[in-house]
């Protein structure tokens, strides 16, 4: 009696079972991963305290424009806070501060806005920030975002204003 095919089947059916055991291990190693990163590079009580320090400093609320969102650099710091900050670029050098980034509506900043405005590590930071989901929202959350660049890796820290 013959049992080539039963053999086979046997076969195909166990490298189904492992294929898919090592898919979903792979999955779960890259979740953690991930996680392992953001609690490493997000918000650290350091970035955030001097993340605070300068928007209270330079009184980023008022410094708003409507409800555009945009990015200030150590190029263009000084036009949009010289009345508040005097030095502007050299806090940004010292600071290890790359760019700081106000953002009005998130959610239309990640599906609308430009992505060449922010690095691949930027838009997987904004992705973590809560955003408001539904058409309804009148309460539309606004954070200003430091990224700042220390040892070679990038660093994020927001606060909700």
């Amino acid at each position: 009696m013959k049992k080539n095919g039963f053999v086979f089947i046997e076969s195909v059916t166990v490298l189904i079972v492992v294929i898919l055991s090592l898919t979903l291990l792979v999955a779960s190693y890259s979740l953690a991963v991930r996680k392992s990163k953001e609690n490493q590079n997000y918000n650290l009580p350091s970035d955030k305290y001097l993340l605070y320090s300068i928007v209270n400093l330079g009184n980023i609320p008022q410094v708003l424009n409507g409800n555009s969102s945009f990015a200030l650099d150590k190029s263009n710091c000084n036009a949009k806070l010289s009345d508040k900050i005097s030095n502007c670029s050299k806090m940004f050098e010292e600071n290890n501060i790359v760019y700081l980034i106000v953002v009005h509506d998130l959610k239309n900043e990640l599906e609308h806005g430009s992505p060449q405005n922010y690095n691949s590590g930027t838009i997987e930071y904004l992705k973590t920030l809560k955003r408001c989901e539904d058409q309804s929202c009148s309460i539309r959350k606004s954070y200003v975002v430091g990224v700042f660049y220390r040892k070679g890796e990038y660093y994020y820290a927001s606060l909700e204003i």
